[in-house]
C-alpha cells in the first residue's frame, strides 16, 4: 500500500465558506450563518489557497487518518456524497457546519468553516479547514449572493487576525490505492504523541482515529514484546526461546500479525499469556491483527545473540541458530551452550 500523494497536482474546483459561532454545550440561541451558494474563485486565489494547503499538510506534523467505524459522526458519508455528485457540494457542506456546531462544547473556538472539492492524481477529494479568529476579525455576508466572499478567508490569513488551524484532506482510499481515508494537520497535536492525545476536531467531528502505518505498529509490536520478555520472564533459556519464537513468528508467511495468535502458540501458559495481554494495554496496544511490514525489523529478526556473563558472545542467524545451539541450565545456576558444527574461520 502506497502512503503518501503528490500535493502537486491538487486542483481546486469548488470552494465554500461558513461561519460557525462558539456556544456552550446544549445553548443553540446563536446559530451557524451558512453561505447559500458556492465562492467564486479567481486564478490567484485557487493557487494561493492550493500554497496554503500543500505546505500545511506537507509539513512533519501532519499525519494520515482512517474514518473510525465505531463513531457516530456522519462526515464519512457527507464527504462521499459530495464526492460523487457536484449538485451535494453546497447542501452537504451545510450539513457539515451543522453537525461542527452540534458538536462543539463550550472549550471550542468560533471559527470560519472552509470547504473544498478538489482534484488530486485525477481524483475527487475533499478538504475541511477550520480557521479560528480573533475576537475581532469578522466575516460578512455579502447580501445580494447570501455568501461569505472566499477573499474574507485570503485577506484573513494574509493579515494574520487568523491561522490556519486545522485541515483534512480526505479522500476515496480505493481510488488511491490506500488503506487510510486521508490526511490531518491539527496544530494543536504532538504528532509524536497523537496516539495519546485526543482531538476533538479529528475523533468527534470528522469521526476519524490515526492510522497505524504498519511500519511502525510491527516495530512497536516487536519491541514491546521483546521487552515483556526480557522483564517479566525470568528463565533466561526461556528467555532465549520465546524471542527465538518472536523472530520466527515475525518471519512466517502472512501478511499480517496478531499478538493472540503469538501468545496463544508460543506462550507455554496462561499466565505468561495474561500478563503479556495486560502489559500490551497498559501501552495502548490493541490486541488485535494488524498488516505486517518487516522494514524497520529486518535486521534485528534475521540475527540471535545470546552474551554470557564471561564475555563470550554467541552470534547467529535466526535458523541457524536454533538447530545448531542447544542452552542448558547447570546445576550452580550457570548456563552451558553446547554447539555442534565444524570451524569456519578462527580470528
Amino acid at each position: 500500500m502506497k502512503t503518501k500523494i503528490d500535493l502537486t497536482t491538487l486542483s481546486i474546483e469548488k470552494a465554500i465558506v461558513h461561519d460557525i459561532p462558539k456556544h456552550k454545550k446544549n445553548d443553540f440561541s446563536v446559530a451557524p450563518t451558512f453561505s447559500q451558494q458556492e465562492s467564486e474563485l479567481t486564478t490567484e486565489l485557487k493557487l494561493f489557497f492550493k500554497d496554503s494547503i500543500s505546505r500545511a499538510l506537507g509539513r512533519d506534523r501532519a499525519f494520515n487518518i482512517c474514518y473510525d467505524s465505531s463513531s457516530d459522526s456522519p462526515i464519512n458519508n457527507y464527504v462521499d456524497l459530495m464526492i460523487d455528485n457536484d449538485d451535494s457540494f453546497v447542501n452537504k457542506s451545510k450539513d457539515i457546519g451543522q453537525h461542527l456546531y452540534n458538536v462543539q462544547k463550550g472549550n471550542n473556538a468560533s471559527g470560519i468553516l472552509f470547504i473544498l472539492k478538489c482534484l488530486l492524481s485525477n481524483n475527487s477529494v475533499c478538504i475541511i479547514m477550520k480557521l479560528e479568529r480573533d475576537g475581532g476579525a469578522q466575516l460578512t455576508l455579502n447580501p445580494i449572493t447570501k455568501s461569505f466572499d472566499i477573499e474574507q478567508v485570503e485577506n484573513l490569513m494574509l493579515t494574520e487576525k487568523t491561522k490556519l488551524f486545522k485541515i483534512s484532506l480526505l479522500l476515496n482510499r480505493d481510488e488511491f490505492g490506500f488503506d487510510f481515508d486521508g490526511y490531518i494537520m491539527d496544530y494543536q497535536i504532538n504528532s509524536k504523541q497523537r496516539k495519546e492525545l485526543s482531538s476533538f476536531f479529528v475523533y468527534d467531528f470528522l469521526g476519524c482515529r490515526p492510522y497505524d502505518d504498519p511500519k511502525v505498529t510491527t516495530q512497536r509490536f516487536y519491541n514491546l514484546t521483546r521487552t515483556f520478555i526480557q522483564t517479566t520472564v525470568q528463565d533466561k533459556i526461556d528467555q532465549a526461546t520465546y524471542i527465538q519464537h518472536l523472530n520466527s513468528y515475525l518471519q512466517k508467511n502472512s501478511t499480517q500479525l496478531n499478538p493472540k495468535e503469538f501468545s496463544d502458540d508460543y506462550f507455554k501458559n496462561s499466565f505468561f499469556q495474561d500478563e503479556y495481554k495486560a502489559f500490551l494495554e497498559t501501552k495502548n496496544f490493541d490486541y488485535k491483527t494488524f498488516n505486517k511490514d518487516l522494514a524497520l525489523v529486518n535486521s534485528k529478526i534475521k540475527k540471535f545473540t545470546v552474551a554470557f556473563q564471561n564475555g563470550i558472545m554467541i552470534l547467529g542467524n535466526q535458523g541457524s541458530f536454533e538447530d545448531n545451539v542447544d542452552l542448558l541450565e547447570l546445576p550452580n545456576g550457570n548456563h552451558q551452550a553446547i554447539i555442534e558444527s565444524k570451524i569456519r574461520k578462527v580470528d
